[in-house]
């Protein structure tokens, strides 16, 4: 690219729409990030430097994300499986006595992602190829991905499904 004229500069954008001045950030990376970030100055959006190396934007993106999107995916694959094997009151309980946090909302999280799981998909599917890169397994993400397509369909609901038709949905292995 530079022989070429062109300069490239790797960004990841973490955070909703940038509305409220700080709430959203722009990472940068690259020799020339200094100069895209002075393009945003004044704005709502936020940014960050991370360095001369093309790709550390991206890669804060894959773990970012890896992390939040993974774990509301873990989070619905463990309360389907505990519905699906009578357990899941019983889950709740436990959780409301040792981790309250958690009990009220897992099942916030994975009702919240139900309509926006078709955007998920993809992501996983690079955040587990971001992993392999790495060394390390990306199978996990692999799966993640396996049950955000499981809940394609909830992309033009009006509003979030309830969360039992969320978990027979991810129980629906006929879907992969």
């Amino acid at each position: 690219m530079a022989a070429a004229g062109a300069a490239f500069v790797d960004g990841s954008i973490i955070g909703g729409p940038a509305w409220t001045p700080g709430a959203t950030t722009l990472f940068l990376a690259g020799e020339r990030a200094a100069e895209a970030a002075a393009c945003f100055a004044g704005s709502a959006l936020a940014t960050r430097i991370l360095g001369a190396e093309p790709g550390q934007a991206s890669a804060l993106k894959m773990c970012f994300a890896g992390y939040g999107k993974g774990m509301t995916a873990l989070l619905g694959a463990v309360l389907a499986t505990a519905e699906q094997l009578g357990v899941r009151d019983e889950l709740q309980q436990h959780w409301s006595r040792t981790d309250p946090e958690l009990a009220k909302d897992a099942g916030r999280r994975v009702q919240g992602s139900a309509r926006k799981a078709w955007r998920f998909t993809g992501e996983m599917d690079e955040i587990a190829a971001t992993f392999r890169e790495a060394g390390l397994p990306g199978g996990f993400h692999d799966a993640a991905a396996a049950l955000y397509r499981r809940l394609e369909g909830y992309k033009s609901a009006d509003a979030a499904p309830p969360l039992e038709e969320i978990l027979a949905a991810l129980a629906n292995a006929r879907q992969d």
